[in-house]
């Protein structure tokens, strides 16, 4: 695995680039005034674990036979007050729409966090990782 990172212009902002040739804009600056706002190296790292889980449990729902009309992942976090201000508690709250079971929906949850998501298993050696589920 390899990505490229290319400064943009003279900001603290960079153009990260992976193999296939997606981008993203990585923002170091903390200015709210920014008209075209990146995203920071520490929430890449929370979309990470959001993103890393949602794909095994959405697949795993959908070997199940589970219809799954919306979903969306809020990740809630609590950072370290000092330097190095890392990750101490992470939230992942999974929100589903549709005719779905919810003892399949924990069961899915439960294997990605514990076996499938590299992402959360990597960063549980940090930070205390919990998560919950909704199905509306």
């Amino acid at each position: 695995m390899k990505i490229e990172l290319d400064r943009i212009n003279d900001q603290s902002k960079l153009e990260g680039v992976n193999h296939k040739g997606a981008k993203v804009v990585i923002d170091g600056s903390s200015t709210e005034n920014d008209e075209n706002p990146g995203i920071s190296p520490m929430e890449l790292v929370l979309m990470g674990v959001g993103g890393c889980s949602s794909m095994d449990i959405l697949s795993i729902l959908k070997k199940q036979k589970q219809e799954v009309e919306s979903y969306k992942v809020l990740v809630d976090s609590k950072r370290s007050e000092e330097i190095p201000k890392v990750f101490e508690q992470i939230h992942v709250k999974y929100i589903f729409k549709g005719n779905i079971d919810p003892k399949k929906v924990e069961r899915a949850i439960a294997l990605s966090m514990e076996k499938y998501c590299s992402v959360s298993i990597m960063l549980e050696k940090a930070a205390e990782i919990s998560w919950s589920y909704e199905i509306e």
